[in-house]
């Protein structure tokens, strides 16, 4: 399950959005973590030009538009994801040219 989430995290939007509700079957019956959905969701929110729910994604070096930023720890954490402050400093040290504002 977890090769084909990475391969549909990695594929194209349409790819993504078509099998979205199979991604949150597999996360009500336990075979993908919740972690793994809100990746995906954010994703999907980005590829419409919408604001991301759980701070996962980054475009251009930045963090992508978020919705509601001062709640997303608790959306984050119902999610078992790190801090956002944490997510952005691991990211910073992975990317090179990834600056943070």
């Amino acid at each position: 399950m977890d090769a084909i989430w990475l391969g549909l995290q990695h594929s194209t939007k349409e790819i993504r959005k078509k099998y979205f509700s199979y991604i949150e079957k597999a996360v009500k019956n336990g075979d993908l973590s919740k972690q793994q959905y809100a990746l995906m969701k954010d994703k999907i929110l980005m590829d419409e030009g919408k604001p991301q729910i759980y701070g996962s994604q980054i475009d251009n070096g930045k963090l992508y538009k978020l919705k509601d930023p001062i709640n997303v720890n608790e959306r984050r954490k119902e999610m078992g994801m790190e801090p956002i402050e944490d997510y952005l400093k691991c990211m910073s040290s992975k990317e090179s040219g990834l600056f943070l504002r």
